[in-house]
């Protein structure tokens, strides 16, 4: 195992960021507990890695960084996000997945320049309706948490193009989620959906929908017919073992496991 990173050494190596203007500091895989307030004085940083080490408390002072655009938290201890998160007006990449946070601040909405939001396994429970205010964002991926239901706000998201919401216990969906104009792809497996949500039709742009591993038993004619327009509806592993013959030429629906339809 290497060895973690001593305070002196992550001031020595900051330091030299410092002198040479690095747009890019990575910090990741040190093993570091706490960052020194030696990085408030990188103000030239757009790209801040601190993935994959042993931060307990947010360090506050990246919240200084006002030329940051792309910041990753991945794999630490965070329970918190640091106070004062959203004066990163250009952050354009937030990861902080793999973080037992709970809960998400409200003004994580502030930061309207984000395109990537990733809070995957984060033991959340809810998502605050501020993240609808998140108008550019492109890419969002709340999966394996604890969400049971999620905001009508969040469909106020007209750029959304990639939806991750696998592994929650999600039973429906809002009934604004046509709203989602540019979404492309929504992922929903591994919820306790008890049908393909009829409200899914109103997706102008959806091509792929994952909806593996739920609770459904059948898939109604009218159903079909409403998600003719999907190149890709993947509905394995739930309660329809094998294709109807009246399903002969729709290709674009999988059933069964991935050894049945290997052998279709």
């Amino acid at each position: 195992m290497e060895k973690p990173m001593e305070l002196w050494e992550l001031d020595k190596f900051l330091d030299n960021a410092i002198s040479e203007n690095c747009q890019v500091i990575n910090l990741s895989h040190r093993g570091l507990t706490i960052v020194t307030d030696r990085l408030q004085k990188a103000k030239d940083t757009r790209i801040l890695l601190l993935n994959h080490n042993k931060l307990l408390m947010p360090p506050e002072e990246l919240c200084s960084l006002s030329s940051l655009t792309e910041l990753i938290l991945d794999n630490n201890m965070l329970t918190m996000f640091p106070s004062g998160i959203s004066s990163l007006s250009r952050l354009r990449v937030l990861s902080a997945s793999h973080n037992p946070f709970v809960a998400l601040p409200e003004d994580l909405g502030q930061l309207v320049s984000l395109r990537c939001l990733w809070l995957v396994e984060c033991q959340l429970v809810s998502i605050p309706s501020s993240l609808g205010n998140l108008r550019r964002l492109k890419t969002l991926g709340l999966g394996h948490n604890e969400i049971s239901a999620i905001p009508e706000e969040l469909c106020e998201l007209q750029c959304l193009m990639w939806l991750g919401l696998n592994n929650n216990h999600m039973k429906e969906l809002p009934s604004n989620i046509g709203r989602l104009s540019e979404l492309v792809y929504l992922n929903l497996n591994d919820n306790r959906f008890s049908s393909v949500p009829i409200e899914l039709q109103e997706l102008p742009s959806l091509v792929s929908l994952f909806i593996r591993r739920n609770s459904i038993n059948s898939l109604p004619e009218d159903t079909i017919l409403a998600l003719s327009f999907l190149s890709y509806l993947d509905i394995r592993e739930n309660g329809i073992h094998r294709r109807p013959e009246e399903w002969k030429g729709l290709d674009f629906i999988l059933v069964g496991t991935d050894e049945d339809n290997e052998n279709d």
